[in-house]
């Protein structure tokens, strides 16, 4: 197996989705009614799983470290790639929905018709990936999809810092700086899945078309390939984001737990009602 490391730790954030989801389902069932934010909250998490669950076995086949363009992937690789990423594109733009429901001043109206723009473009992504199989485009065009995530995790991290930042009641501003500190995490373990991305992922690499990077990305061009990656293979650089991610969900499952028992609200609709 290759990537050892960031394949297990892969489906390991993968499993603690799933276990995140059972916490949030279990604090909401008995509810007469649950805010949209939470809805959305839960919607990350089930896109994350997603991502993970099949990330896992992009690392496992080290296809990434490997070949370069798409008809090079085997079908079932190209369905495990297309599924990592469109779920880590779909946790980004939910991310995103999410913090337009807490700047929104109203949870009226229905969600689903609130997350169409959302869908749209998961949709036409989706659409663009198959298109990039078919025409054999280069496998670092499609990881161009994963700024929508550092998207959402940079403006959940905004929303979460203001609410905290803005909140009177101590209870309920502990939870929201706890939900700041986790999407920290998780900006932390994108940093460092991007700025290590050119010497460890693979001959084809996130930050290849980035002018300051390399291009073909370094690892495949140093002898031995990946000799300039500083963390060993069994524990890379995608292990480290992974790690960061389960760590962010123990501390945001709890938070968003408790701000749903105490009936936060957020502050854009608490001005609204003053």
């Amino acid at each position: 197996m290759h990537n050892v490391g960031a394949c297990l730790t892969d489906w390991g954030v993968s499993l603690t989705c799933l276990l995140s989801l059972v916490v949030l389902h279990r604090s909401s069932r008995c509810r007469p009614r649950v805010p949209h934010w939470f809805y959305c909250f839960m919607a990350v998490y089930v896109s994350e799983g997603i991502a993970c669950l099949a990330g896992g076995f992009m690392w496992a086949g080290g296809v990434n470290k490997r070949l370069s363009f798409m008809h090079e992937f085997p079908a079932a690789q190209q369905v495990a790639c297309g599924a990592m990423m469109l779920g880590m594109v779909a946790e980004g733009l939910f991310l995103i929905l999410t913090c337009r429901e807490l700047w929104t001043s109203s949870d009226s109206g229905s969600l689903a018709a609130k997350a169409l723009p959302e869908v749209l473009v998961l949709a036409g992504l989706g659409v663009f990936y198959c298109i990039g199989c078919a025409i054999n485009l280069p496998f670092w065009a499609m990881y161009q999809f994963l700024h929508f995530l550092a998207l959402g995790l940079v403006a959940m991290a905004v929303a979460c810092f203001n609410e905290a930042a803005n909140c009177s009641s101590s209870l309920e501003r502990s939870c929201l700086w706890r939900l700041f500190m986790g999407e920290s995490l998780n900006l932390g373990g994108a940093a460092v899945l991007t700025l290590l991305d050119n010497d460890c992922t693979g001959v084809s690499c996130i930050t290849e078309p980035f002018p300051w990077e390399s291009s073909p990305c370094r690892f495949g061009v140093v002898e031995p390939p990946g000799s300039t990656c500083p963390l060993p293979e069994w524990f890379n650089h995608g292990a480290v984001m992974h790690a960061l991610a389960i760590v962010s969900c123990a501390i945001c499952v709890p938070a968003l737990c408790t701000l749903l028992e105490c009936g936060w609200e957020p502050r854009s609709r608490k001005m609204r009602t003053q």
